[in-house]
């Protein structure tokens, strides 16, 4: 039993114990909870009967007027801190212009304008009972400038009071060089959403995949304007991102009441501006780099005879020198992106009669046979429309892209135009008419056997005949007989052809 009851005594000790403890814990921390009490005043008036007008002070250093006109003063009682949208006091439109109220005047050290922002912190949550001149009296010989002044902050409030802010980014990439990024911000008033101007706050910008002008992806840039990027990829499309965010704006209806324990005037306390903005945005396009096509060629025959149809072989490449896109360019369509089509245009010149040299341009006045054009979306090889050969002689291609020729939108402004010299011996086509060669003089031995047994063998002028007959009858074509001729015997004799 002694050893049950030391257990119980146990219990009860460690239970009052932790009794102790929480009450313990509770009186330290209520301090720092119920430690904040009314200090006295600010900035302001006192008037000759004793009533304030101006700012108060809390115990923690913190400033601001007063809300309920007609309770007792804040000077001396307990407070805690509480947004205002809990206690559900005001309407958004009081909310906003008692937000504007604090953060721009709640923590002035200029007496007028201390009591001034009191008396318009009344007209706006309630005179409790008594009338603005009334108030504004407490001011003594200030009194007409004090209310002056209030009426112009009430005005200015709810002009410029506002329920939010928001930030917008627009991130576009050109058709050709540095794209733009901008910030936009609005603020959402009791009377509607209004752009902010440009220029009146700093933006923090991040950028992924592109960089500002100086090469840096980090920036300070001002809302509402647009400032270059350079996209930072070199494949034929790109992908931008932008992050903007704000911080310290004096927008919004954040309040921050001092909330009496007892019978006593509420606190609206000075805050800094501290609402934030946010944004992002996100784009993919054609790279803005301007590509150059580069074309090797060879004509489709060497040689040829008049009247032939030969063609030009394009090879298509691009050129990756710095600045340039080491890739074929595409375009946005519908549905993603597409190659760029270029125009080939392929012209071949001729007759000329003498061998060709190569020069840059193509000489004045040489004679064209024809142009043909390739489309080319791409590189790879490529065969360009066929062309016939007038007469014999040299002949040349040659070969140029015009971005012109494509229109607006097609990507012609970031092709850079190329042609290729004149006279290129790969491309050079020599066009001759085939020799015949003659036929081989008649001999005996190329006579027919019929023709030689006339004559026993031998040439005579009966021979003769038969033997030209039969060069005929054959198909052949006599071209020529010379150094022959006939000459005649005795009488009875024959004639001869010798040599």
């Amino acid at each position: 039993m002694t050893h049950r009851i030391s257990n119980l005594v146990t219990v009860f000790v460690l239970a009052g114990l932790a009794v102790f403890l929480t009450m313990l814990q509770t009186l330290v921390a209520a301090p720092d909870a119920r430690a904040l009490s009314g200090a006295g005043h600010g900035p302001g008036y006192l008037s000759g009967d004793g009533w304030w007008l101006g700012t108060y002070r809390l115990d923690d250093g913190a400033q601001g007027f007063c809300l309920n006109a007609g309770r007792p003063s804040p000077t001396g009682h307990g407070y805690d801190y509480a947004d205002a949208a809990a206690l559900g006091w005001y309407t958004p439109e009081q909310s906003a212009s008692l937000a504007y109220i604090s953060r721009t005047w709640a923590g002035t050290d200029d007496r007028l304008t201390a009591a001034a922002g009191q008396l318009a912190t009344w007209l706006v949550a309630g005179l409790g009972g008594h009338t603005p001149e009334e108030l504004a009296a407490r001011a003594g010989s200030d009194a007409g400038a004090v209310l002056a002044r209030a009426r112009e902050m009430v005005d200015e409030a709810a002009r410029l009071g506002s329920t939010a802010v928001r930030a917008d980014a627009v991130l576009e990439l050109a058709e050709t060089g540095p794209g733009r990024v901008r910030v936009e911000l609005s603020v959402v008033r009791p009377s509607g959403t209004e752009l902010v101007g440009p220029g009146a706050h700093v933006v923090r910008v991040s950028l992924d995949g592109a960089t500002f002008a100086g090469g840096a992806r980090d920036a300070d840039v001002p809302n509402g304007t647009d400032v270059a990027i350079v996209p930072s990829g070199d494949g034929p499309s790109v992908t931008v991102s932008a992050t903007a965010s704000l911080d310290g704006l004096p927008y919004g209806d954040r309040l921050l009441v001092a909330a009496p324990h007892g019978d006593a005037q509420a606190v609206l306390v000075a805050v800094p501006a501290t609402a934030e903005a946010r944004a992002g945005a996100y784009t993919t396009g054609p790279s803005p780099l301007p590509f150059q096509p580069v074309v090797s060629t060879v004509t489709s025959a060497p040689e040829a005879l008049p009247g032939a149809l030969i063609h030009d072989r394009l090879t298509v490449s691009v050129d990756t020198a710095d600045g340039l896109l080491p890739a074929w360019g595409v375009r946005a369509v519908d549905d993603g992106f597409e190659p760029v089509e270029a125009v080939v245009e392929s012209t071949l010149y001729g007759t000329f009669d003498a061998p060709l040299a190569e020069s840059p341009d193509v000489p004045d006045g040489a004679p064209k046979v024809c142009t043909v054009e390739t489309t080319v979306d791409g590189t790879g090889e490529y065969d360009t429309p066929e062309c016939a050969i007038p007469a014999a002689g040299h002949y040349v291609w040659t070969e140029r892209i015009d971005p012109a020729r494509l229109s607006s939108g097609d990507g012609g402004e970031r092709i850079r135009p190329w042609a290729s010299p004149f006279g290129v011996a790969a491309e050079i086509t020599l066009a001759s008419v085939p020799v015949v060669p003659a036929p081989e003089e008649p001999t005996p031995t190329t006579m027919a056997p019929a023709a030689l047994a006339e004559t026993g063998g031998s040439w005579s002028a009966r021979a003769w005949p038969a033997a030209v007959a039969l060069g005929l009858g054959g198909g052949g074509v006599l071209t020529a007989v010379h150094g022959w001729r006939l000459r005649r015997r005795n009488a009875g004799s024959r004639c001869r052809m010798d040599a």
